[in-house]
């Protein structure tokens, strides 16, 4: 926006256009959900992270991290302007955060820095997706910069694509009559923030123009954010007012008003969330997610708090978490899938709906979907399916049912507990290293359920699993074998017998 531009400082610019990487239509396999033909079409978005570093010895002088827009397979067919839209948009993202990159690597050769306390200048972007579906396709994104000096820089901007052109969503658009915007909103955060000194707010927006407008929009309402120095003071932070579909109803275009009953957004760390838990209070929420560091400052515990209630999750450290806010059922719950050592994952469900958060169910080595797609030669980038949807959630879950490896399987959300509920009948396997028989192992063919003898040396690829008590692989003539197994302790047993000593090597993480 204008006041924006006119306050940040050059290098922040370089990442003010997006800092979401690049996409490419590449042959693969077709991802479709099999929750797509029901009357509220979600868009399957995905965001993959990306990044570069400088070093000196052991140290990191500058790092540039950004992410990146994909959609799905399936969904690049349905909407190809959308996708087309997202490869633009991400191409320039990448080229700004090159330059970035250059000014910050002469910027850390000017300062001084020593072995144990080295200079360093480091920026980073997050999206975060409050809404997909056929009319729009609405993403936040927070940025994070430093460069030197008393305080790091940070903004907020508001990516809004038309779903079915791939255009950018112009304000008025979704609003019948932006003239209206300069008095709602300054009574709105005035009266929000009424310990902040504002001058004039109704005369400063009367001077924006259309596109000087940072906002989103969910399955809610429209949220305006305003970053620090734009209306307020640094020390002041990022200020959002939300304007709600059901308290300006003659102010939306119908489009945007036709939300689903049940849905989920993404919720960002470290800002204030307005959200209606529709409960019969009348009153609408307020939602804050925070990570706090440890002691050592190497892991986070995440915090989350409604309405002034927190519960910290003293038990599970993580190094990043990817946080969601469901409505379901009438009910209303929070997901968490945090990262730590050795890409390990842990699917948390909190519940919201009673007097303090609280966690119900844990879901141990287990992520949302990703996947790695090939951009270039000898480049590609893990994209991670954002959960949107929640009649259809892909996640992966980490197995040692012969050697380490993960299987994906579609879950639901219980409309009843909240919790995960897994609707297909068996884990898939992903790609990953064949076993080979060492002893000749008797087995059953799949589906009519024939026994047979696999001869020892026999290539087989694991196929799908039920996690407890069988593996299906596929032979090199490929017939689908059934093999039972018993994972309740070590080592596991195969047909009763050690694993170990009926195949070849086994590779297992750790």
């Amino acid at each position: 926006m204008r006041v924006k531009k006119i306050l940040c400082f050059f290098i922040i610019l370089c990442i003010t256009a997006g800092f979401t990487g690049c996409f490419n239509r590449i042959p693969g396999k077709i991802w479709k959900n099999p929750n797509l033909e029901g009357i509220y079409r979600f868009a399957d978005v995905m965001i993959g992270k990306t990044g570069m570093e400088d070093w000196n010895e052991n140290k990191v002088l500058t790092r540039v991290t950004w992410q990146k827009l994909r959609l799905s397979d399936y969904h690049s067919s349905v909407y190809p302007e959308l996708a087309a839209a997202f490869y633009q948009y991400n191409e320039k993202s990448s080229t700004e955060a090159k330059a970035l990159m250059y000014e910050f690597s002469s910027i850390t050769q000017e300062m001084e820095w020593n072995e144990f306390n080295p200079a360093h200048c480091e920026a980073e972007a997050k999206l975060y997706l409050q809404r997909a579906d056929e009319s729009v396709v609405s993403l936040l994104e927070s940025v994070y910069s430093y460069s030197g000096g008393v305080h790091p820089n940070y903004y907020v901007n508001g990516i809004n694509y038309n779903t079915k052109t791939g255009k950018k969503t112009a304000l008025s658009e979704v609003i019948k009559d932006t003239k209206k915007l300069p008095s709602v909103l300054s009574k709105k955060i005035t009266e929000k923030y009424a310990d902040v000194t504002f001058f004039n707010l109704e005369d400063t927006f009367s001077k924006y123009r259309e596109e000087d407008f940072t906002w989103t929009i969910d399955y809610q309402g429209i949220t305006f954010w305003f970053s620090p120095y734009e209306i307020a003071a640094y020390a002041v932070g990022t200020l959002s007012a939300r304007l709600w579909f059901d308290e300006f109803p003659d102010m939306f275009n119908e489009e945007y008003k036709n939300t689903p009953e049940n849905y989920v957004v993404t919720l960002p760390t470290g800002h204030e969330i307005d959200f209606d838990l529709l409960e019969p209070d009348g009153k609408k929420d307020k939602i804050y997610i925070e990570k706090t560091a440890d002691d050592y400052g190497s892991y986070y515990m995440l915090s989350v708090t409604v309405n002034g209630k927190t519960y910290t999750d003293e038990m599970s450290y993580a190094y990043d978490y990817d946080v969601y806010l469901a409505h379901i059922g009438g009910k209303n719950y929070i997901y968490s899938d945090a990262v730590s050592d050795n890409d390990y994952h842990i699917f948390a469900t909190w519940d919201i709906n009673g007097e303090t958060p609280e966690i119900t169910d844990e879901l141990q080595g287990t992520e949302v979907d990703c996947e790695f797609i090939e951009e270039g030669f000898e480049e590609g980038t893990v994209y991670r399916q954002c959960f949107n949807n929640p009649e259809s959630i892909k996640l992966e879950t980490r197995f040692n049912i012969l050697g380490t490896r993960g299987a994906t399987a579609y879950y639901r959300l219980n409309e009843t507990d909240g919790k995960p509920e897994m609707t297909d009948k068996a884990y898939t396997f992903n790609e990953g290293h064949d076993v080979v028989t060492s002893v000749p192992l008797k087995a059953e063919i799949l589906p009519k359920m024939e026994e047979t003898e696999l001869p020892s040396g026999t290539s087989l690829t694991p196929h799908q699993t039920d996690g407890k008590t069988f593996v299906d692989l596929t032979r090199e003539d490929g017939e689908v074998v059934r093999l039972l197994i018993e994972v309740s302790d070590w080592p596991r047993k195969v047909n009763g017998m050690p694993e170990d000593e009926c195949f070849e090597e086994l590779f297992y993480a750790g």
